[in-house]
């Protein structure tokens, strides 16, 4: 092999290197950036029927009042005074704190005053954070049809966690 064949496989073999280190490491700057993107759930959100048997809870409750936004567990998050009214699933008595905020931006706030069905799990610390909205469908005030809709879904039984 001659001395220049020897340079020129030294030189694609070096470029070829450097390609494949540059690769990497903007490869890794991808990786130790945030990831963005869509939650990845194992249900349907926008379906009482889907989301229903992933709850603790589900009741009716009255916002009393909006009391702040903020990030919970890295999750913007409405948070509200609910007054229980009604129990279709759990325990929860009196007045929670339910933590409400569509996966992809921002949502129309609950209105006080009205009523709404809420399907929701306790977040780590309920104390503090209150309780995670898992429904992402449209959030309106409770009618006859949504409460048989949810009296429906929650006869299914909940899924072992």
């Amino acid at each position: 092999m001659s001395m220049h064949k020897k340079t020129m496989a030294l030189v694609a073999g070096a470029a070829t290197a450097g390609a494949l280190a540059l690769g990497g490491w903007f490869g890794y700057q991808q990786w130790t950036e945030p990831l963005g993107g869509h939650v990845l759930r194992g249900y349907d959100a926008a379906s009482p029927a889907s989301t229903a048997p992933h709850t603790e809870d589900v009741f009716t409750g009255r916002v009393v009042a909006f009391e702040e936004q903020r990030d919970i567990e890295g999750w913007t998050q409405d948070v509200y005074r609910v007054e229980v009214a009604s129990v279709l699933r759990g325990k929860l008595r009196g007045t929670v704190r339910v933590t409400y905020g569509l996966d992809e931006g921002s949502t129309d706030r609950l209105r006080e005053g009205s009523t709404y069905v809420f399907a929701t799990n306790a977040w780590a610390d309920p104390a503090k954070d209150g309780h995670a909205q898992l429904y992402q469908g449209e959030m309106r005030p409770v009618d006859e049809a949504q409460l048989s809709m949810w009296k429906e879904a929650v006869s299914i039984p909940v899924t072992p966690r």
